[in-house]
């Protein structure tokens, strides 16, 4: 740092001077308005008593003289006036006497008038000299003269000079102005010693201390103390204010290196532009994104932003700037493509602001940066497709974060569960579930997104209004470029349609497609349930192997579509007189089979149930507005049995006990005791007797 050269001008006036100077000037102004007051003063005085003179001799003269005009003594009151001129020093006194005119026949004057050279001359009214100077008198007045009766003698005049005037007040100024030069010289001096003293002193030591500078002017030391108040309190006003510029300062400089720090870090790209002529000013990061040096774009305008500046964008950016400088927007951002030198377009993101204007209000310097979101454009493109993707999707999408948060939803979602999507915002994921699921069902999804990243399964999916649908669930987790799990990503396939096809195709599999019943394989399937619960719970099983008598006749008499009502409606009979844990199902044709698990007294618990079956199946049905009846012949097979048996002993026992019961007389049931096994299957052939045939019926019987 070195001290700046002293910015004084060498004819810059001294402060003690100008002090001086203008505090002389007070005080002779001061004096002077003192001199004039004392010379008005004296004059009035003067004046005043040269009046009061002029009349005493008037008054004097005009009373003496009377009894001479009277006795006609001219030479006497002559002598009188020349005696009272002599005495006063009158300019001159001039005597009119009518007694003397009125003998002479024409006017009678007489007096005294000064020479001005101290002596006086008889006063002759014909010497148009001495007229002359009697109106050349400063002052003059007259007085009648009175006889004792009052009777008027004369006039008697009184001429008074200023020339004792002027000398008084000559000697009057005289004085003054050697009483304001004494005392404006020893006023001065008092004043610039206290001054020196007092002020200059302590304005000397601040003006030494200010003169020790620094390079930007700012002064190295902290102003003195100063005693007297007024001074210190200028002193400790430029501290405070040095305080705050070096405070301002270093913050100053702090903030710019932040500044540059925050360029430097963020790769930021700056600008300075005068918008009037068109100079800028970039830095190097500015050409280093559109692949150049600085040294290879200079020199730089603004024309070269303009001619890396994509055409359609360029017009984008002017728009904005005139709006900006409008004072339409408080900023210019501007996002544009600019030509890399390999040949790309690089995404820019423009930003600035004018920050001086001229005194007619355009715009004179603006300031800006430049930065690269080439990247960013990159990503918003995929999220843009993404986002479509999220958007129109018919699966539903759930981002939930890392602990499990609802983040968003798409409008498939809201469609399929009935929620809208401000409902599950912000919400946990698991207040979404049934509550059904297993506590195995999360940690089996918890373990697989962990080992494998992604899940796939079935859920039962719960609606707003309580109803669940089925659902093809698949959740994936999204890590960032380190690896790290931020948020999964779960879609719903609404699989209804599809249960409902499996429904479908298992009702065909399973069931008759004529009455609904459980055909023969999930007849197994069951019979194989009931004898393993039968087993373990030590109850009874019944299977009961059902024929219906007279529904040959029937299908002769009134047609297969006349039998095929018949056989669904009685299917609902049976359903309605078994209890809900028995099955009935049909094997084909009119041959059915009932399970009847839970029997703890074996067959007496069955009969009540076998005596509601054939009631109910021989009750005549309605069918194509006849009335037809049949009945059934049923075999009854009980489980356990010693030696175990399967399910397939049993049915063939049920169906031979059948048989019997048909072969007996139909319409009732028999149970199974130990019928050969090697019974002929001819034997099964049924012999219809006449009174056990189903035939239509005129009247409304059951």
């Amino acid at each position: 740092m070195t001290d700046r050269p002293d910015s004084r001008s060498p004819a810059a006036p001294s402060l003690l001077v100008r002090i001086t100077l203008s505090m002389i000037a007070v005080i002779l102004v001061v004096f002077a308005f003192h001199a004039l007051y004392v010379y008005s003063t004296q004059r009035t005085e003067i004046v005043n008593a040269m009046h009061s003179d002029v009349n005493e001799s008037l008054e004097r003269l005009s009373r003496n003289i009377a009894p001479f005009i009277e006795a006609y003594a001219v030479n006497e009151y002559e002598q009188l006036v020349a005696t009272e001129t002599a005495l006063t020093q009158h300019f001159a006194v001039v005597v009119e006497d009518y007694e003397m005119a009125e003998i002479t026949g024409t006017s009678y004057v007489s007096g005294r008038v000064s020479d001005g050279q101290g002596s006086y001359l008889p006063y002759r009214e014909e010497d148009p000299g001495l007229n002359e100077r009697l109106q050349q008198a400063f002052y003059s007045d007259r007085r009648p003269i009175l006889a004792a009766d009052g009777e008027v003698l004369g006039q008697v005049s009184v001429y008074a000079s200023d020339e004792r005037l002027v000398q008084k007040l000559d000697q009057v100024l005289l004085e003054e102005l050697l009483t304001i030069l004494v005392l404006g010289l020893a006023l001065s001096g008092a004043l610039i010693v206290v001054l020196r003293r007092y002020l200059l002193r302590s304005i000397n030591y601040i003006d030494t201390a200010i003169r020790n500078r620094e390079s930007d002017g700012i002064p190295r030391q902290r102003m003195p103390k100063i005693r007297y108040r007024e001074i210190a309190v200028l002193s400790d006003t430029i501290n405070t204010m040095l305080d705050a510029i070096r405070e301002a300062k270093e913050r100053r400089k702090i903030e710019r290196l932040r500044l540059e720090n925050a360029i430097t870090g963020t790769r930021a790209a700056t600008w300075e532009w005068n918008v009037h002529s068109g100079e800028t000013v970039f830095n190097e990061r500015w050409a280093e994104i559109i692949g150049y040096s600085l040294s290879e774009l200079e020199p730089v305008s603004i024309e070269t932003w303009m001619k890396f500046t994509h055409p359609d964008d360029l017009q984008h950016s002017t728009d904005l700037l005139e709006k900006h400088f409008r004072g339409e927007l408080p900023y210019y951002e501007c996002e544009a493509r600019m030509k890399h030198k390999s040949g790309h377009w690089v995404w820019v993101l423009d930003r600035g602001r004018v920050a001086s204007w001229t005194d007619e209000g355009e715009p004179l310097m603006m300031y800006g940066t430049h930065q690269d979101i080439t990247p960013r454009k990159e990503a918003e493109e995929k999220l843009s497709m993404a986002a479509g993707v999220f958007r129109y999707a018919r699966e539903g999408i759930v981002l939930t974060s890392a602990d499990g948060i609802v983040l968003d939803v798409n409008a498939a979602f809201t469609k399929l569960t009935g929620y809208s999507r401000n409902e599950v915002v912000d919400r946990s994921y698991t207040s979404l579930t049934s509550g059904l699921e297993s506590e195995g069902f999360w940690v089996d999804i918890s373990g697989t997104l962990q080992s494998e990243g992604v899940w796939s399964g079935e859920w039962w999916v719960p609606r707003r209004d309580g109803s669940r649908f089925p659902a093809l669930m698949t959740i994936a987790d999204v890590r960032s470029e380190s690896g790290e799990m931020t948020h999964f990503v779960t879609l719903l396939a609404d699989i209804s349609h599809l249960k409902k096809n499996e429904e479908k195709l298992r009702q065909i599999a399973h069931y008759d497609g004529l009455t609904g019943l459980p055909n023969r394989i999930l007849l197994t399937d069951r019979l194989r349930q009931a004898i393993t619960l039968a087993r373990r719970r030590k109850e009874v099983l019944a299977v009961v192997f059902l024929d219906l008598d007279g529904f040959k006749l029937v299908n002769d008499t009134l047609g297969h579509a006349a039998g095929d009502e018949l056989l669904v409606a009685l299917a609902e009979r049976m359903r309605g007189v078994l209890r809900e844990c028995d099955t009935v199902a049909r094997l084909g044709g009119d041959e059915f089979v009932a399970l009847l698990p839970g029997l703890v007294q074996g067959p007496e618990d069955a009969r009540p149930i076998l005596d509601r079956l054939l009631a109910a199946l021989s009750t005549g049905v309605r069918v194509g507005g006849e009335w037809v009846h049949v009945s059934a012949s049923m075999g009854v097979a009980l489980y356990p049995q010693d030696p175990d048996v399967d399910a397939d002993i049993l049915l063939r026992q049920a169906d031979m006990a059948m048989y019997q019961a048909k072969q007996q007389g139909k319409n009732h049931y028999r149970f199974y005791h130990d019928v050969h096994e090697g019974t002929d299957e001819t034997s099964r052939s049924l012999i219809l007797s006449d009174n056990n045939v189903a035939i239509p019926a005129d009247s409304d019987e059951g």
